[in-house]
């Protein structure tokens, strides 16, 4: 089990937030959700997640940027793997791909990931990034 892995979901979209905290409590993992950059800051202050998934667009349309920015200057957590998702492909038809390897040098991020994504392929990436098996659920 996972139970000792936890996952930091932070999007301000709360039925994507709603169904990822289902889906990886019932495999083991504690999910801890903020649905803005002030909660997630406000949770940082107490919890030490082993991996956060962060939203890009959230109250600016850099929101996760700049708060990836300043999670990793934070000590604590330069060694916690980042995940950044964004619906920028899906909504304007650009992608990242140009600008991915600066934005994630700068932001320090591990992956960057296309909206939508899945459940499964997040599942993927925490294992992978975490060094955590999956439950069998």
């Amino acid at each position: 089990m996972n139970a000792t892995k936890k996952i930091l979901f932070i999007d301000d979209d709360r039925d994507f937030l709603s169904s990822q905290s289902i889906y990886f409590s019932n495999r083991g993992y504690k999910v801890l959700t903020a649905d803005s950059t002030e909660e997630a800051l406000k949770i940082l202050e107490t919890e030490d997640p082993d991996i956060m998934i962060l939203d890009l667009m959230m109250e600016h349309f850099d929101s996760g940027f700049r708060l990836s920015h300043q999670i990793r200057s934070n000590a604590r957590f330069k060694d916690v793997p980042l995940v950044m998702l964004s619906g920028v492909a899906s909504a304007t038809g650009r992608r990242f791909d140009q600008e991915a390897e600066g934005l994630k040098k700068w932001s320090k991020l591990d992956a960057f990931l296309d909206k939508p994504v899945t459940a499964r392929q997040l599942l993927k990436v925490i294992e992978e990034k975490t060094g955590a098996a999956a439950s069998g659920h």
